[in-house]
């Protein structure tokens, strides 16, 4: 079997690296041909456009919906170089919409289509080649199983969820929980630290007192110093997106808004790079001129043990 990955990006590249080192034939596609010649050293075959990467299960790693779209369109594009029973895995930060889109286009060529999301806690060239991360994907169960040993040698854990578009919706939710989180947590360390309280003391009475949720998401934003998690830039793309979704739906979403708010200060301020917490702490010091660079621990984050992968269902497939 030959695996196809378009994208050789942030964690299109270290896939491909890690399939690879795992014996997967792959042929590889990216506008950049740096990526592409590195891989090339590594067993990858080279190829010059979208249509031709196409294999019998397709990898696509873009950045959005934007990206996927101009991949997949036209006569270079993905979607023609596809055959009936080829399957086409989108990893893209896709919206649902769009997903939804592409698996009506993938029916009407009998090709099946899986949605999916990777998930990790850390940088991609981190995690992918240690196999730190779980992937969420979606759709019919014959195309789930075709693909199961591509992940398993991917992931640690596989979930399986019924509808393509499923885990891009998902997704987006954990976005805006995290989102959230970040700007709950600079308000109260901000309020904390203006009345001379310690937010470090803050984390250790909420280990003591047994507020389990509530410590972990606060000691994650202690060590927003460290590089772990996605840039402001990403966790933006997704507020805009569950915004955009709300707005179709017609339902209002005034926290996120709000949110979305802050995130464009701080976007304003140069700190798309920095990862969500860090960008946020930064934006609340300017903003407040309350310094909380002491609310900050420097211990490094522990990863699991890798172990078997694990698939687990969700849902009636």
């Amino acid at each position: 079997m030959v695996i196809g990955i378009i994208g050789l990006g942030n964690a299109g590249k270290p896939i491909a690296e890690r399939l690879l080192n795992k014996g997967q034939r792959l042929k590889v596609y990216d506008l950049n041909p740096a990526p592409m010649a590195d891989l090339a050293k590594l067993g990858a075959t080279k190829t010059h456009s979208a249509r031709e990467v196409v294999a019998d299960i397709t990898l696509v790693v873009l950045p959005s919906s934007i990206e996927v779209k101009s991949a997949a369109f036209g006569d270079d594009g993905f979607l023609a170089g596809t055959k009936p029973d080829d399957v086409l895995v989108d990893l893209s930060g896709t919206d649902p919409n769009f997903a939804r889109e592409l698996e009506q286009e993938c029916a009407r060529r009998k090709v099946y289509f899986l949605g999916a999301t990777l998930h990790a806690a850390g940088a991609p060239a981190f995690t992918i080649p240690k196999g730190l991360l779980s992937v969420v994907i979606g759709g019919k169960s014959d195309a789930l199983e075709k693909c199961l040993g591509v992940f398993k040698n991917l992931c640690q854990k596989i979930i399986c969820v019924p509808e393509p578009w499923m885990p891009k919706a998902m997704k987006i939710a954990v976005i805006m929980f995290a989102a959230t989180s970040s700007i709950v947590c600079a308000e109260v360390f901000t309020w904390l630290t203006a009345q001379g309280i310690d937010p470090k003391l803050f984390s250790r009475l909420l280990q003591t007192t047994g507020s389990g949720e509530s410590a972990a998401r606060v000691e994650d934003f202690l060590k927003r110093g460290k590089s772990y998690g996605g840039a402001l830039s990403n966790s933006y793309k997704d507020t805009r997106q569950a915004l955009e979704t709300a707005a179709a739906l017609e339902l209002p979403l005034p926290l996120m808004n709000t949110v979305n708010q802050l995130q464009e200060m701080a976007r304003a301020q140069g700190l798309t790079r920095l990862n969500t917490p860090a960008a946020i702490g930064k934006l609340y010091e300017i903003l407040t001129a309350i310094d909380l660079s002491d609310a900050t621990v420097e211990s490094e984050r522990v990863f699991p043990e890798p172990h078997e992968p694990e698939v687990i269902y969700l849902g009636d497939l």
